[in-house]
């Protein structure tokens, strides 16, 4: 399995052979993160404060990656970034006591958009482009493959308690990221790109470098096809922000679900995408890209319909008896559903991104549509949370209505791009 991940160059290889250093802890805490931060007492209009905020700061760090990717370089940038946006904000959780310190975290957080940029560029731009695509697909099942890690944090927290271990992984987090932004630091190297940004920069400032990006808005907001791309990705967020966040709330206060079952559900969506990327999506090309994407959103639909169907059940019932699986099936259900949408859904709205702008300023396109969609999304996590606080059901109710806009925003691209050539 490795062998094709050592053939890779330095810069690539170490990118890949690193990830599961930040996967791996990161997949043993983010599942029972909203619980946690509901456990130390911020209700669900704090928790959607503090993703607003998030993505507020999200869209000025977004901005300023690209130049300072550019003016800094590549493995300088990725380094201090990696180390501001995770490495403290890990320690931050891992000490927080009430609102306070998950703000300040999640300011810090924020900075992950500019290694965004200068970690992308480390990992691609001294790649043959024929390979391009067969490395991301190595990095995505390095991401899917590290949630099969999560069993570890469902133990401990069914022996345990929550925040006591929550604690421990968060602490775990700091040391393993940080190691890793280290390891890629010291024994990777500029990329070719890099280098020739550097000198051609050398005499430029910041502001000089971000003025150059008004042409870019223009050209973005004059073509229609980019404008359509830009309100769907938009949409897209927003919905993220109710099942990211809010799911697992969700599932324990209004549902009853035992808080250590958490972990199954990333693990089971993990296999079914897993699966579903190595056996059945080449099969699909053949389809056209818009409408297996209706069929992704068709499937969100049902997942979500189903969700809300779902009655809650005594504790009692999820005791290790027959009775649990029962308890828990339309759960699964739910998320194997989910999971299918997904993969049907999100790498061709990924090519419907990449064919819908202009490939000679695709990156800087690419980063301020990256900008906008956050500029737009970064009120929707206090409302999102504040809908929360009325019913935790108003946010999946509400991605129903968001699902329904995508179809149409897709359905629009029937006489464009019409297969899926370029997806992964």
């Amino acid at each position: 399995m490795l062998k094709p991940i050592m053939a890779l160059k330095k810069n690539p290889r170490l990118c890949v052979l690193t990830e599961p250093m930040w996967g791996v802890p990161h997949n043993l805490y983010i599942p029972f993160f909203p619980l946690y931060m509901h456990t130390l007492g911020l209700g669900d209009s704090d928790i959607g404060l503090i993703i607003s905020v998030g993505f507020f700061l999200q869209m000025i760090t977004a901005f300023l990656g690209g130049v300072a990717t550019d003016k800094f370089g590549r493995r300088r940038t990725t380094v201090v970034a990696d180390v501001l946006s995770w490495s403290i904000p890990t320690a931050l959780w891992a000490m927080a006591q009430d609102f306070r310190w998950f703000l300040v975290a999640a300011i810090f957080n924020s900075i992950w958009r500019v290694s965004e940029t200068s970690w992308g560029c480390l990992l691609v731009e001294d790649v043959e482009a024929e390979k391009i695509v067969k490395l991301y697909q190595w990095v995505y099942i390095a991401g899917l493959i590290a949630v099969f890690f999560a069993p570890i944090s469902w133990y401990f927290i069914g022996a345990y308690s929550l925040v006591p271990v929550m604690r421990v992984l968060l602490a775990f987090a700091c040391v393993s990221m940080t190691l890793k932004f280290i390891i890629l630091y010291k024994y990777g190297e500029e990329t070719g790109q890099g280098r020739v940004r550097l000198e051609e920069t050398k005499n430029t400032s910041l502001a000089q470098l971000a003025l150059q990006c008004k042409d870019v808005f223009l050209q973005i907001v004059k073509t229609p096809a980019t404008v359509r791309i830009l309100f769907l990705i938009t949409l897209v967020n927003i919905q993220q922000i109710a099942s990211n966040n809010f799911f697992s709330l969700y599932i324990v206060q209004d549902l009853g679900v035992p808080e250590q079952f958490l972990a199954l559900f990333p693990i089971l969506r993990a296999g079914i995408m897993l699966a579903f990327f190595l056996g059945i999506q080449s099969r699909l090309n053949r389809f056209p890209l818009y409408a297996v994407m209706l069929g992704g959103l068709g499937a969100y639909i049902a997942g979500h319909v189903l969700l809300l169907m779902i009655s809650p059940i005594p504790y009692d019932y999820y005791a290790p008896t027959p009775f649990a699986l029962v308890a828990l099936a339309p759960l699964v259900a739910f998320t194997a559903i989910d999971a299918c949408a997904a993969a049907l859904f999100l790498p061709r709205r990924d090519s419907l991104l990449v064919l819908n702008v202009d490939p000679h300023e695709r990156a800087r396109i690419m980063a301020l549509l990256v900008v906008i969609m956050l500029g737009i999304s970064s009120p929707f996590g206090y409302i999102v949370g504040a809908m929360s606080e009325i019913s935790r059901r108003i946010p999946f109710m509400m991605s129903l209505g968001l699902f329904a806009l995508m179809g149409v925003l897709v359905a629009m691209e029937r006489g464009g791009h019409d297969r899926t050539e370029g997806s992964t």
